[in-house]
């Protein structure tokens, strides 16, 4: 009794070693499903090419098309030969056949739902600091299915009664349809029942969708939204006293501060910057710098968030590009606008500098000349463009970025770094179709402005970093003048 008692002791003084903050995240809470392959490993199942998805959404089934190795030594090419012909045997049409290979080196992988209501389920994810938790949309478990083995079954047996319908002759029954009274509370019962869904899972076709391996850019970008953006304490209330809750509710009076000098309408004082929040301080900073180190935004920012919170409000308004914080393009270009040059869309003007960051990520400098023709917006919104964040080097025609690479942060913030750069390879693959099309129309306009000049008429003259187009545009105009008689000039 003393020795249980004893233990019973050690267990309520056994010390907290630490303590771990769990979150809600919700960024993928309608669109989170959990695969599971009861019947196979993970290994297995990685170790097959998953050739093809489909989806049914209204039955909320998925079948997946698994490629067989066919060069492994427990492959039997002959059986996989023979059960081909059987199935595809005497079919002529290419899209009803199941294998194209002529043998049987795929395998089906069909859903079931394990799970009543998969809201009461979540995937965790722990980074290091907290627990991310993300309720479950809906989860499959994958079996077998051999498709193809039915549609065997079925020719066999209509060639079976074929053949005995040959031999006995003309029948003489006749269809007899028997009608009885509906119930609509038996249509109600059976309305669930198991024949009713298959039916109507029948009636609805596959859709195919992209699969995305584990690995790749796609599947690593989805995979950080399970971690949640917003990590502050929302419950703040209950650490706060009586008296301090009540002061949040029903702030004191407070005796009003002399005005400060008026400022133009587009500065604001750093005083007044500081009693906005955090976010919207980031945004405001950004927009008007849109370049700036993390250092000299702390220095900016002395007395307000720390360093933690900066890192983690940042990403919401900026991007990283070597070491440097750059203003989101969508800060600059709000959804629905037009550009104050030239009154280019937002849309197009996001693209546009999107992808001239991407290239500063990629390379010290770069050419204007050469990103010009892709971007397919004036000359003039490009120069504004590269003004914003670079700055031009007269020795070599080129524009570098306006402050220098920070490693200092790069090296303290390797896990913040690698993120960054797999939004800006996904941000890449987003405009590589996006150029495609420039590229495309690009072609086509040089055509027919080959045509044009074979007629007579003058070529547009391109435009340079430094601005020679203008000087010839004005030599040629000298020139007709003075090909002008007497009474033309004035």
């Amino acid at each position: 009794m003393c020795d249980r008692m004893d233990g019973m002791e050690s267990d309520e003084d056994d010390p907290v070693v630490r303590e771990i903050p769990i979150i809600h995240s919700t960024r993928l809470e309608e669109t989170l499903h959990l695969f599971q392959y009861p019947l196979k490993s993970s290994f297995c199942i990685n170790q097959h090419n998953i050739r093809k998805c489909f989806i049914k959404p209204q039955n909320r089934e998925v079948k997946l098309e698994l490629g067989i190795d066919i060069d492994s030594p427990n492959f039997d090419s002959g059986k996989a030969e023979f059960i081909a012909e059987e199935v595809d045997g005497n079919t002529n049409n290419p899209n009803e056949k199941y294998f194209e290979s002529g043998l049987v080196d795929k395998v089906f992988l069909q859903s079931t739902r394990p799970i009543e209501d998969p809201n009461k389920y979540a995937a965790a994810v722990y980074n290091g600091r907290e627990i991310h938790l993300t309720a479950l949309k809906d989860a499959f478990q994958f079996r077998p299915t051999f498709p193809y083995m039915e549609k065997g079954l079925k020719r066999k047996k209509t060639m079976d009664t074929n053949d005995s319908d040959e031999e006995a002759g003309p029948s003489t029954v006749e269809k007899v349809t028997v009608k009885f009274k509906s119930n609509d509370e038996r249509w109600k019962k059976n309305e669930n029942s198991y024949k009713t869904l298959k039916d109507r899972s029948a009636e609805e076709p596959w859709i195919e969708c992209s699969w995305h391996n584990e690995n790749s850019v796609q599947s690593n970008v989805e995979r950080l939204k399970l971690i949640s953006d917003n990590t502050e304490d929302t419950v703040q209330a209950n650490y706060l006293t009586d008296s301090e809750y009540i002061k949040l509710l029903i702030p004191e009076n407070k005796e009003k501060t002399p005005l400060e000098p008026s400022l133009p309408s587009h500065m604001l004082s750093l005083h007044a910057l500081r009693e906005l929040p955090v976010l919207e301080q980031c945004r405001l900073l950004l927009k008007d710098a849109q370049i700036i180190q993390f250092q000299q935004l702390l220095l900016l920012l002395t007395g307000g968030p720390t360093a933690d919170v900066l890192l983690k409000t940042l990403p919401n308004v900026a991007n990283l590009v070597r070491g440097n914080w750059v203003v989101k393009s969508e800060v600059l270009y709000p959804a629905n606008t037009l550009s104050a040059t030239c009154g280019v869309p937002a849309e197009s003007m996001c693209r546009a500098r999107d992808y001239v960051l991407y290239l500063f990520t990629k390379n010290q400098f770069v050419e204007r000349k050469k990103v010009s023709p892709l971007l397919k917006i004036p000359s003039e919104e490009i120069k504004r463009i590269f003004e914003g964040i670079s700055r031009l080097r007269l020795e070599n025609k080129k524009w570098e970025l306006l402050l220098p690479s920070d490693v200092d942060f790069i090296n303290k913030h390797t896990d913040l770094v690698q993120k960054q750069n797999l939004l800006w390879e996904h941000r890449f693959h987003q405009l590589s179709e996006y150029l495609k099309d420039n590229k495309s129309q690009r072609r086509k306009s040089r055509s027919e402005s080959k045509s044009i000049s074979e007629d007579g008429k003058p070529k547009n003259i391109p435009s340079s970093d430094d601005d020679s187009g203008t000087e010839k545009s004005k030599t040629t105009v000298g020139a007709k003048k003075k090909n002008l008689p007497n009474s033309a000039v004035k």
